[in-house]
């Protein structure tokens, strides 16, 4: 990539007046998988697979993806969800979208993971975790859970499900390169959102389920007209909140590879007022309800105090998100008030100094009770670090109309500080390295790799934004060292910031690479990041 001679990492504002690290076209698509099998099934012949596999065999599938599903935004799955598919009702059992759904992302699982042996049934010791050879193919299970989609909208039936099933199979699509078709699938399935009212799920709406609440004396209730109702319980209530934010981020995700406009743009249209995820415990058992209200409005309302009660880690990851989001914007529409820009810079700082609050308690300083937990903290830590750098690192390119820095004296300024939060990035994958490399000594001989490839792909996308940075930072910084003399202090203090930045650089690099071999997605994006010239 070319750098200009007075910017290092500037966004081409000519034409496109796109932003290169907010959001790239997407010039040449990844081709469209050909492989998608046309349905040789009714919809309605073994919705659950228990003509073809065994109960232990589903129960198999179903529990490894509860216990990775967070790879995929999910934050909370039914308690009870492997008790339902039981059921001998079929109307009680989760959706056949959803069970085939879920069947999709379990399968992508072993065939992409280093997987924690599973306990033995009738001894204590562990043993390894195999796929079930009944699993369907790939192709099968998208068209089940295509199909099935297709005949829960026709039934008007369990459509939390359909949303669920759907948004599982936009990310599979994302993660595997397919972005027409995950993009398509995210934005049908998150107007359909909007049309069920669960990017407004409101502190009025919550508190209709808070313990105590006296229900209306003429049962009207808030939730009254939308297409999902009322919930039926707290847990319901907390999915639905879980749902919405996982929607919201595949969408932002999307937009940053892209380029393409969010369906979740802040308009009047599309206000946002769901509350911020909190656990599945804090709502069942009512904590949830004596905490303050907060949501995107009120995170950046300057007159509101901070709260003195901590974030949980989906609050947390979905505020770094909504920073991130704004930050691109504002870079390519500067905000007609500073205050605005302002806020956003004050509001990184609170994200930084409330990570590492969250992250210092006992709950993630215990040691974890098995790799899994292990690998989901340190993945959740990347992964909210660096949306919060990253939101930093484009605050750094905000401009007023008359091209003068809105948080910077001048342009300096603004450089060091873009590289100060790319080398604050490097940091936080070096310490997840670290850690994935800690859990690796405890795996079994004949247990796969363990690399940091196998935590979230989101990490591999974000940490294109700094390596990018470091990129023309080096640029610059080779021509100013060939401009001072052999042997002089001056040459000899920038050689050596070279090369502090060289192997900063090759950190981040050699995990992009480690993503780029298992992830198509970051491949493309990578691609498209080193072709797109800074001018």
């Amino acid at each position: 990539m070319a750098a200009s001679e007075n910017d290092t990492g500037s966004p081409p504002q000519a034409d496109t007046e796109m932003d290169w690290d907010a959001s790239v076209d997407f010039p040449a698509l990844p081709p469209v998988q050909s492989g998608s099998m046309q349905s040789q099934f009714s919809t309605r012949d073994d919705p659950y697979l228990e003509n073809r596999m065994t109960k232990k065999d589903r129960k198999t599938m179903i529990e490894l993806y509860l216990r990775e599903c967070y790879r995929y935004s999910v934050f909370i799955a039914p308690s009870n969800l492997v008790a339902k598919l039981d059921d001998p009702n079929p109307k009680k059992r989760p959706h056949p979208c959803l069970f085939s759904a879920m069947m999709l992302v379990a399968r992508d699982m072993t065939t992409r993971l280093t997987l924690e042996a599973a306990p033995d049934e009738h001894t204590a010791q562990r043993s390894s975790f195999f796929m079930p050879e009944s699993t369907p193919s790939v192709d099968e299970l998208i068209a089940r859970v295509q199909a099935q989609c297709t005949q829960s909208l026709a039934d008007v039936d369990r459509l939390l499900d359909y949303i669920q099933a759907s948004l599982l199979l936009a990310h599979w699509y994302i993660t595997h390169g397919r972005v027409l078709e995950g993009q398509y699938t995210s934005a049908v399935v998150n107007r359909f959102i909007i049309n069920c009212q669960l990017h407004q799920i409101d502190q009025r709406k919550m508190r209709e389920l808070a313990p105590g609440t006296i229900p209306s004396q003429d049962g009207a209730s808030l939730w009254d007209g939308s297409l999902l109702g009322r919930p039926k319980d707290r847990e319901e209530l907390a999915i639905r909140i879980s749902v919405f934010w996982e929607s919201y981020f595949l969408d932002k995700i999307i937009r940053m590879i892209t380029g393409a406009p969010p369906t979740y743009d802040e308009t009047d249209v599309c206000r946002i007022t769901t509350a911020f995820p909190r656990t599945r415990d804090e709502y069942v058992s009512g904590t949830a309800f004596e905490l303050p209200y907060a949501s995107i409005d009120s995170l950046f309302d300057s007159r509101l105090f901070p709260s003195q009660f901590q974030d949980s880690l989906g609050t947390l990851e979905m505020k770094a998100l909504t920073l991130l989001d704004r930050a691109m914007r504002f870079v390519v529409r500067p905000p007609s008030y500073p205050d605005e820009v302002i806020s956003l810079q004050e509001n990184i700082k609170k994200l930084k100094s409330a990570t590492k609050q969250l992250f210092s308690s006992p709950a993630y300083t215990r040691p974890p009770i098995n790799r899994s937990r292990a690998l989901f903290v340190t993945t959740s830590k990347a992964v909210t670090g660096l949306l919060g750098l990253t939101a930093e690192i484009h605050a750094t390119h905000i401009k007023a109309s008359d091209g003068s820095y809105m948080l910077f004296d001048d342009e300096d300024a603004a450089i060091k500080s873009r590289v100060d939060a790319a080398h604050a990035c490097a940091t936080v994958i070096a310490i997840a390295l670290d850690e994935v490399k800690a859990m690796s000594a405890s795996l079994p001989p004949d247990a796969g790799p363990l690399g940091i490839e196998q935590t979230c792909f989101t990490i591999g996308l974000l940490l294109t934004v700094p390596a990018g940075v470091l990129i023309e930072s080096l640029g610059q910084m080779d021509a100013t060292i060939e401009r001072e003399s052999v042997g002089c202090m001056r040459r000899m203090q920038l050689e050596q910031e070279k090369r502090d930045d060289e192997l900063q650089l090759k950190i981040m690099l050699d995990a992009i690479n480690a993503f780029r071999d298992d992830c198509p997605i970051v491949e493309n994006y990578w691609q498209i990041v080193q072709q797109c010239p800074i001018s």
